[in-house]
């Protein structure tokens, strides 16, 4: 008796060879999505249409001009040519059909299914994909790639990405002065709209650095002992609330926290 063949392995998340075409192969398909890339992706029309207004009329319309062959048995559907590469629209259809949600292996395979998903206005589809990211051990955004993502987000025109990243990026230095090592991440232009956020934060920090002094809230820093005082505050406080408008990367929660425990710990010395 002739040995088992061992089972297949599990394609990659972002395949993007020919094995993605055996991969959603569905028996009751009516419809073929052909990605640019010419694999072929036989589903059950009525799961796509109702997911996608873009993509129906581009059903419609392919079916209207004649680009589409009328059905026939269910060995053969109609084709329709869909312009995203075949790794793309395997990770979309993933979402959109009844089967297990794979998400790409990458950041910017990442970025470009958002970019996708939200160009055929599939917006719970969105919501949905944006919560498996969520559920990710590792997160999207992290201060490493910020500025990557920040560039990838500007070209797909994911704002909530570009939100996200943008305000990580508060944790470094940026000036415009001293580009070196970010033109080769993102184009120039992506960058001085970057740079303008983070001139935009400095000058509203500098504005409630003011408006902190003159609220109530500031009641609660005034019972601190301290030999140096300013504004009825301890003037390492006050400087260091000027410090962190000026600079929002010198902020660091744990730092402040464990500075103000020494202060009042030495306050009768």
């Amino acid at each position: 008796m002739a040995a088992a063949s061992p089972p297949e392995p599990e394609p990659s998340s972002s395949a993007s060879n020919r094995s993605t075409e055996k991969l959603i192969n569905d028996p009751d398909a009516d419809i073929t999505l052909r990605s640019s890339d010419d694999l072929d992706f036989r589903v059950q029309k009525l799961f796509i249409i109702k997911s996608s207004p873009i993509l129906n009329r581009i059903i419609q319309a392919a079916s209207d001009h004649g680009k589409v062959a009328p059905p026939g048995d269910r060995e053969h559907p109609p084709v329709v040519q869909i312009p995203e590469r075949g790794a793309t629209l395997y990770n979309l259809f993933t979402f959109l059909l009844p089967m297990t949600p794979v998400l790409p292996s990458t950041v910017e395979e990442t970025m470009e299914l958002l970019s996708v998903t939200q160009k055929y206005e599939m917006s719970h589809v969105l919501v949905h994909i944006r919560g498996s990211i969520s559920l990710n051990d590792l997160p999207l955004i992290n201060k490493n790639n910020a500025l990557r993502v920040y560039s990838l987000a500007q070209k797909y025109r994911l704002r909530q990405e570009m939100v996200q990243a943008a305000r990580i990026t508060l944790k470094s230095t940026l000036t415009i002065e001293s580009p070196e090592g970010k033109l080769d991440v993102m184009p120039g232009d992506h960058l001085y709209e970057l740079w303008r956020y983070h001139q935009r934060v400095k000058d509203n920090l500098m504005a409630d650095v003011d408006r902190f002094r003159d609220s109530d809230a500031l009641s609660a820093l005034r019972s601190l002992d301290c030999l140096v005082l300013s504004s009825d505050i301890p003037k390492w406080i006050d400087d260091y609330i000027v410090s962190v408008a000026s600079d929002p990367s010198l902020f660091d929660l744990t730092e402040f926290q464990t500075a103000l425990a020494r202060h009042v710990s030495n306050r009768g010395g």
